[in-house]
């Protein structure tokens, strides 16, 4: 489990061509970050990320990165078709959270305790970039009702320090 720690710092270039790092591009307010290795994970994606952008649908309370990792080389050079045709298929407002890692990614899958390439890794960060809840594969009832609930104590935390102005502090969570 890597609940507790700081997100690794990943990266990429948007779709919208912006180039992000995060989890500093979230900071400031809780991210739901999706990984995924593989298309035939997008169905496992979209079974987390639909239901949260629905209930969620302001931005400004949670924003939702979705990062696809193509880790063969042999698509590297192919990185602006692929990049185009995933612009195709997703709304142009959710291109600045689109972004696209092309590299084995190692470093990525170790830090998070990424296994099995085949499934959809769910990552629920605060405002400091800590790690509050994890998920992988389908998203099913149970596991969703206990990310919103995380993502409502999240979205609490950040406006509560908003209100009173509070600075930035460390948190007491271990960090790597």
């Amino acid at each position: 489990m890597v609940t507790g720690f700081r997100f690794p710092e990943i990266t990429a270039e948007t779709l919208s061509g912006k180039k992000k790092t995060l989890p500093d591009a979230a900071l400031g307010g809780p991210a739901l970050i999706v990984v995924a290795f593989v298309r035939e994970a997008q169905n496992m994606v979209d079974s987390w990320v639909t239901p949260i952008k629905e209930e969620f649908h302001d931005a400004e309370k949670i924003a939702i990165y979705e990062i696809p990792v193509i880790t063969s080389a042999i698509w590297r050079p192919m990185r602006r078709m692929i990049d185009s045709g995933m612009r195709s298929g997703i709304p142009v407002r959710d291109h600045d959270y689109v972004m696209t890692v092309y590299s084995s990614a190692s470093e990525l899958t170790e830090y998070l305790e990424i296994e099995d390439h085949s499934l959809a890794y769910v990552y629920l960060i605060d405002s400091h970039g800590i790690i509050r809840w994890q998920g992988s594969g389908y998203a099913e009832t149970q596991t969703l009702y206990r990310l919103r609930e995380m993502i409502h104590t999240c979205i609490s935390e950040s406006e509560r320090r908003k209100e009173v102005g509070e600075k930035r502090e460390e948190p007491s969570v271990p960090l790597l």
